[in-house]
This record gives structure tokens, C-alpha cells and sequence, in this order.
């Protein structure tokens, strides 16, 4: 074999190379500079876009004294992320999920087990319903809307198995049903499949019947590994498949929605949120630990693009037209800065 003929089967087969490896290979580094941010306060956590006002709302708990349980829910401006309002609310706020058709935000105070409902035309306090009890006193920490079915899912952490989840009953505001033992953590809702997802800190992806939210089937994900803690799913329904992040172990599982069954590991850090972007076909995480936002290819798999933070990135919200990606990024505790809250244009990716 003369050597054209292997010199040309190399370059092929460094083409071939590149084709399979584009997603991580040429993964392009972004700077949380380049992108507009806001400074608000301490103890940020997630955020809820309202289409209708051109908003966001970032909710916070800005003391864990016990004394100091007063919670503070901003209200931003999409464009310029200037601070229109700072609504104080009784209780500390960290988890949010918009009604916008009905004008509710519903807020889920962890601390207190309950969630408050606020008026968005008059950002009052309409409501507080007390979830937790002396029998069962576990922290709210997801809070997840179901528009079709007029439901709200609230998870609630609890040591010893004794997590639980509740549903709320979204027209009337009451409880509806209260799942015990089932130890969920976050929430994804297919509401087109008449399907809801959990994710638990015991590696499993729980799917809910989205008609009458009773368990459909439970099953462990990767039961080789104990140490998983999962937190956070997102949904890519066309494809039937899941992206969940993990707290305790590196890489976002994907996963096929049926069975749990692992199709690939996108080599990432330990995560915590992702959001699924339709139109992009792109997945966003977040991880605290390592100051970044990962950018996944969902068709490959493979990583695009991370955006280096200076804290730590925390949670996500996408905008209605998959253009911009709001984050909130919390300081380390003994941090004397505040809070902020990111907001990425996706069309410089």
C-alpha cells in the first residue's frame, strides 16, 4: 500500500473521528461575563417566568434563624432584569411553580412544609396550605404544576423513608392526595402522555398516571451504584427519554421513560438541575460544586458548550420562546455578596 492510499484512509478516518466526537471535543468555554446578570440578596433559589407581565420571579429565604422566617420573592424584568419589586412573604420561599392562566404563584416553604399561594395581579398572599404534621414533618423542596390536570405536586423530604409526596387539588386549593413513602425529590410532568415523573434520593424513577396520580410503576435505575441521590429529571417526551442530574455522583443519566434504563452517561459533573430545550435540542445543568452550566447535545449526547460561573449555579427557567436561559446562581454561606440571577442568550451558543 503506497502512501497516498494511507495517507488518505487517515485523513477519513480523523474525519470520521471528528464527526463522532464534535460534542466534546470542540466544546466551546463561555464566561458568566458575557452574559447580563442581577444582584438581589441572600438565599436565591428558583425561578418562574410569567409570560403575561414579561417577569421573572426569583424566590428566597434570605436568614435560617429562627427568628428570622419572613421569606422575600423578587420580581425581575426579562429584559433588563431590573428589580420591579421586592414581595415579602410570612413564610421563607425556595421552590416556585407559575399558574399564570389563574394568576397564582404557588410557593413552597420548605422549612415549614407548607406552600403559600400568591395573587400575581396584586403579588399578595392569598393562601397558606400546611402539608407537613407533627406525624410527618418533611421539608417541601419541589414544587411542580400540572396545567392539564389541574394539579400541583410538592415533594416532601423526610429522613428514614418517611418522604412523601403530595398532590394538591389546583381549583378548589386543597390537598388532594398524600403518598407516603415515597421519598421524591423532583418532578418532571408530561402532560400530553398523562404522565408524571419522579426521581427519588434512592436512584428511582418513579411514573405517576397524570389522570389520578397514583403510582404506575417504581423502579431502580442503576442499582449497581448506592450512592446516587438523584434531584432533578427533565423531559424529552418525542424521544421518551429522561435526563436525570445526581447530587452524589458524577454524570447526567439518560434515560429511556418506560423502563429506567440507562442509554447513555453525558460525562459531566455532579449536577443538580436540567431543563430540556425542544427547540434547540439541548439539555442545561447546572452544577454547584464545579461553578458551571453545562450545555448537552440531546441527540448525541455529547457536551457543547460550558458557561464557567463565579458561584455556584443552582436553578433554571426557560423562556416560552427556548431563546433564554434565567439562572440562579447562590454565593458560598460564608459569602458576604449576594445572590444573583443569570441571564444566558442561547443564540450566542
Amino acid at each position: 500500500m503506497n502512501f497516498k492510499i494511507l495517507k488518505n484512509r487517515s485523513l477519513c478516518a480523523f474525519a470520521i473521528s471528528v464527526v463522532l466526537h464534535t460534542g466534546s471535543t470542540f466544546a466551546k468555554d463561555f464566561s458568566e461575563e458575557q452574559f447580563a446578570s442581577r444582584a438581589l440578596g441572600h438565599g436565591v433559589y428558583e425561578l418562574a417566568y410569567d409570560a403575561g407581565q414579561q417577569a421573572i420571579y426569583a424566590a428566597s429565604a434570605p436568614s435560617f434563624d429562627k427568628d428570622k422566617t419572613a421569606g422575600e420573592i423578587f420580581l425581575l424584568s426579562t429584559d433588563s432584569l431590573k428589580i420591579h419589586e421586592r414581595i415579602v412573604t410570612n413564610r421563607r420561599s425556595f421552590a416556585v411553580a407559575l399558574d399564570e392562566p389563574n394568576h397564582i404563584l404557588w410557593s413552597g416553604n420548605a422549612l415549614d412544609g407548607s406552600v403559600t399561594l400568591l395573587d400575581t395581579r396584586t403579588n399578595k398572599e392569598v393562601k397558606t396550605l400546611q402539608l407537613a404534621n407533627t406525624e410527618n414533618n418533611a421539608h417541601v423542596r419541589e414544587v411542580v404544576l400540572d396545567k392539564k390536570h389541574q394539579r400541583v405536586y410538592v415533594s416532601g423530604i423526610a429522613s428514614e423513608g418517611k418522604g412523601i409526596l403530595w398532590v394538591v387539588d389546583t381549583r378548589n386549593q386543597t390537598l388532594l392526595h398524600a403518598l407516603k413513602g415515597m421519598d421524591p425529590v423532583g418532578f418532571a410532568v408530561d402532560e400530553a402522555g398523562d404522565k408524571v415523573y419522579a426521581v427519588t434520593g434512592k436512584g428511582e424513577l418513579v411514573t405517576l398516571d397524570g389522570k389520578t396520580s397514583q403510582v404506575l410503576s417504581r423502579v431502580a435505575v442503576d442499582p449497581t451504584e448506592p450512592k446516587h441521590y438523584f434531584l432533578n429529571i427533565a423531559l424529552n417526551t418525542d424521544k421518551g427519554v429522561g435526563f436525570i442530574t445526581d447530587s452524589n455522583t458524577v454524570d447526567v443519566l439518560v434515560v429511556q421513560l418506560d423502563s429506567g434504563k440507562i442509554l447513555h452517561r453525558a460525562p459531566t459533573p455532579n449536577a443538580i438541575a436540567a431543563v430540556y430545550n425542544p427547540a434547540r435540542n439541548e439539555v442545561y445543568v447546572t452544577h454547584r460544586n464545579a461553578r458551571q452550566i453545562s450545555v448537552i447535545d440531546a441527540n448525541t449526547y455529547g457536551l457543547k458548550h460550558t458557561i464557567k460561573t463565579a458561584a455556584m449555579p443552582n436553578s433554571m427557567v426557560l423562556s416560552p420562546d427556548n431563546k433564554t436561559l434565567f439562572v440562579s446562581v447562590k454565593q458560598d454561606e460564608k459569602s458576604s455578596q449576594a445572590d444573583y440571577v443569570l441571564k444566558l442568550d442561547l443564540t450566542q451558543f
